[in-house]
């Protein structure tokens, strides 16, 4: 390679150096605002994503605290449940519709059975 081709490619490199040094010094002021404006909205989506995830604390233990109060409800209605079907309380409501023990069943004896022919 000769000395001019090196020098060339040097000097190339060299402006690349200085081009890239130049537009960083006269496009700081652009720069220092997209880096600002990017951060801004960065914040905003962070606050945004907090506040959603707070929200959602909040309904997720409302809920809990339903389900903690069904419960409780249907707990209270399988107990009452049982005591209405309890031998003691079918045996007191028996009594109060005036039912009576039936005692032992007599059978009527007639003489032939008596049976129903077919047409």
């Amino acid at each position: 390679m000769n000395v001019h081709a090196q020098t060339a490619i040097q000097s190339s490199a060299i402006v690349k150096r200085r081009t890239m040094s130049q537009w960083f010094e006269t496009n700081s002021r652009t720069l220092n605002i997209f880096t600002l404006a990017l951060v801004g909205v960065l914040c905003l989506s962070y606050i945004f994503q907090v506040t959603n995830t707070v929200a959602r604390g909040y309904e997720l233990r409302e809920l809990e605290l339903t389900i903690n109060e069904l419960q409780l409800e249907n707990e209270i209605m399988v107990i009452e449940a049982r005591k209405t079907q309890s031998l003691e309380h079918v045996s007191k409501s028996v009594k109060m519709l005036g039912f009576v023990e039936a005692g032992q069943p007599e059978y009527l004896e007639t003489g032939e059975p008596i049976l129903a022919l077919a047409e």
